[in-house]
């Protein structure tokens, strides 16, 4: 958001369990705020998947109301209702990745702690839980 030149509301970053419940207490945290988000943007899909489950509780429409992204693309992730945007990471890379950095952090360890930034090849999985804010289309056409 700060790239874009766009404010980054603390009250807005909301810390929970990477899980469905933890999601869902996500939600609740978000729906106390007098100004709530137009989207948000998830850990993982499991916690994503609990922002979901509550949204429809509440009766809150993704992607009308909210629009929401998980992270991992889980199997899972495109069976939900509307189906989860995301963001895939190849597993691959992430593990060859790790595994070029374990002699580093060794090296790091003995030397004292140093801040990394590695780079990773991700790719946004566009599905219907996404749209643009104040849009009454879907970034996706749902399917028929």
């Amino acid at each position: 958001m700060r790239e874009i030149g766009m404010p980054v509301r603390s009250d807005m970053i909301v810390v929970s369990e990477h899980t469905v419940e933890g999601g869902m207490h996500a939600f609740d945290a978000l729906r106390r705020l007098s100004t709530g988000p137009t989207a948000v943007l998830c850990s993982n899909d499991m916690t994503a998947i609990g922002i979901i489950r509550r949204a429809h509780e509440c009766g809150v429409s993704l992607p009308f109301e909210i629009s929401v992204v998980g992270f991992d693309d889980i199997p899972f992730a495109k069976l939900t209702i509307p189906p989860l945007t995301t963001v895939r990471v190849s597993q691959t890379e992430l593990a060859r990745l790790a595994f070029q950095t374990l002699p580093r952090a060794a090296e790091d360890n003995s030397e004292g702690f140093k801040k990394r930034e590695y780079a990773l090849i991700t790719n946004l999985i566009l599905r219907e839980s996404t749209a643009l804010a104040g849009c009454t289309v879907p970034l996706l056409p749902t399917a028929s």
